[in-house]
């Protein structure tokens, strides 16, 4: 049966996006890595594009358990969680008052029935079904939102995306303050109200066009107060979580498999495609493409060695899926360590790189290169997107020698962090290579596991480091507040007043127009400062076996398992 996209509730959709789809190809793969270390050539063998998949293995397996690929998560905490991986669970296992649809282009009622704007544009009134209840058979209630959101800003839960709730009135005052004397009153100024058990209101800063999209994002879901009270820290491991989403972990062997079994107590259970998720735990993209090969999977997100890739595209493999992705691949200095401190010092080294090579022989994805950071899909939103400077070899060694390194010799050698992936480190020893090419800079590659890497960032213990940013919701903020001095994503150490001012003043700007030119002032900015140089933009490239039905493509290039069906 066709998995229904909540029947019982109109869908909200963004008809200023409905170009987005005709987009061509800007971005690739997911937050965390674009290849796998080993079997590239066996496994391009055994899957030649154009022969055809047999289903004889699937057929073997129940239809009503799903197999799709992931990386490690760091949580399973919808409030702790800072990073794609475990925003694929979250999604499944969590549900907030709207929700994401098939595409990008609409936002189903979840939790809420349906919700209400104030003529300012600062109240939102949201209301609540009724048979709405958690894993464990307890309602969920409008308290259970208000709480949420109140301890993920909480400054004790070291929330590290607590600033995405920053657009309520109150919020960032109550995240950015620790002194417990003070916490109480301002938790209670947060503008987050249970008005009764199925009714939510919620008081903005500003209008905020993309609030809508906010309420699906991981950090707006309701956790179980009950649940967390009687275990702590520990009520997010399978054998304690209650979630309200139409599957619960039930299962999590580190670097093996996550499963998740139906929530016998989702309001719209009947309409649900699988009874199990299987999400198969692959840190590499070789592996994890044998085991797609191998019938172990029925979709694998984002995964695919770049060894691979050209022969897929030029031979049009079927199952091969490329889309455009709301991400930017980048590299962040840590401006507080010498030499970085030195803006001349970071415009050099984003000079020195020639970007138009990356896409096509390096990932080889035909990702396109990234001179700025806001993703140009946003284009759509009547967003003037800035150009930065293009390779400049000749000019990077004119701003090298006016930060003191005329030699580049005397320059201190560093190291480049990344985490263990085949696409970062080919395009590591790119780097690597352009920086000694072009300027006689000599550095090192740090490669390690992705948990240990977020750590290292989220401590500011490197000197430069990949990264990427995967938007948020459909608005260039998504990718310039990261940026703010005080936002804890931004790992840069790099904090400038002016640009602070420009998206507070951006946040509170009502006139579309107005707004965009304070947003894109911000990104100008972001480009003369160089706190970190983007790379390239992402391009979304899945593998969906032919028995899997319900793939549409999603600028944010999110795939809820409930879009899914197998047909065997």
């Amino acid at each position: 049966m066709k998995p229904k996209t909540l029947p019982h509730a109109p869908r909200v959709a963004l008809t200023a996006l409905a170009a987005l789809a005709l987009l061509t190809a800007a971005c690739t793969s997911k937050t965390d890595g674009d290849a796998g270390k080993t079997g590239e050539k066996t496994a391009a063998e055994k899957a030649a594009p154009g022969d055809e998949t047999t289903a004889a293995d699937r057929k073997e397996r129940n239809p009503r358990v799903f197999m799709r690929s992931l990386g490690e998560p760091e949580y399973l905490d919808p409030g702790l969680i800072s990073e794609s991986e475990g925003g694929v669970i979250a999604h499944d296992t969590f549900e907030g008052l709207y929700q994401y649809g098939p595409t990008h282009r609409e936002w189903v009622p979840g939790v809420a029935e349906s919700h209400e704007v104030s003529p300012d544009g600062r109240t939102w009134t949201f209301k609540l079904r009724k048979n709405a209840k958690w894993s464990d058979g307890k309602p969920v209630t409008a308290h259970d939102f208000e709480w949420s959101w109140k301890r993920v800003l909480d400054p004790k839960t070291a929330s590290r995306y607590a600033a995405i709730l920053w657009v309520i009135d109150g919020a960032k005052a109550y995240n950015q303050n620790p002194d417990d004397a003070k916490a109480a009153g301002l938790r209670d100024a947060v503008g987050v109200k249970a008005v009764d058990d199925h009714t939510l209101e919620v008081k903005l800063v500003a209008p905020t066009p993309y609030f809508l999209q906010l309420t699906a994002f991981y950090t707006y879901n309701p956790v179980p107060k009950h649940a967390i009270e009687q275990h702590g820290d520990k009520w997010a491991r399978p054998e304690n979580i209650v979630s309200n989403g139409p599957w619960k972990v039930v299962e999590w062997s580190s670097q093996q498999q996550i499963v998740a079994e139906l929530n016998p107590h989702y309001w719209d259970k009947a309409a649900l495609p699988f009874d199990k998720i299987v999400y198969r735990i692959t840190q590499e993209n070789g592996p994890a493409h044998n085991m797609y090969l191998g019938n172990e999977m029925d979709y694998l997100d984002s995964k695919i060695p770049p060894a691979v890739v050209p022969k897929y595209t030029r031979e049009r493999f079927a199952e091969m899926k490329t889309t455009p992705y709301l991400g930017v691949y980048f590299y962040m200095f840590n401006t507080q360590k010498k030499p970085f401190d030195d803006v001349k010092v970071r415009r050099a080294l984003n000079l020195a790189i020639d970007k138009t090579k990356i896409g096509k022989f390096v990932v080889k994805g035909g990702q396109e290169p990234a001179y700025n950071i806001v993703h140009p899909g946003l284009a759509e939103m009547g967003y003037d997107v800035p150009k930065g400077p293009e390779f400049d070899p000749e000019k990077a060694k004119a701003l090298l020698a006016e930060a003191g390194f005329a030699d580049p010799s005397t320059f201190p050698r560093f190291q480049i962090s990344y985490n263990t992936l085949e696409g970062h480190k080919l395009v590591a020893e790119y780097i690597q290579q352009q920086w000694k090419k072009n300027l006689g800079i000599e550095c090192d590659l740090d490669n390690m596991e992705w948990k240990v890497l977020l750590k290292k960032q989220h401590e500011r213990d490197f000197m430069v480091s990949r990264s990427s940013w995967i938007g948020d919701y459909l608005d260039p903020m998504t990718f310039l507040d990261l940026w703010e001095g005080d936002n804890p994503n931004n790992r840069t150490n790099w904090a400038h007043p002016e640009y602070d001012r420009l998206i507070t003043a951006g946040r509170a700007e009502a006139d579309p127009d107005k707004r965009m030119k304070l947003l894109r002032q911000a990104e100008e900015i972001f480009i003369e400062d160089v706190p970190a140089f983007p790379i390239y933009f992402y391009v979304k490239q899945d593998l969906v076996k032919p028995w899997v039905k319900g793939y549409q493509p999603h600028l944010q290039g999110i795939h809820m398992s409930r879009y899914f069906r197998i047909e065997l």
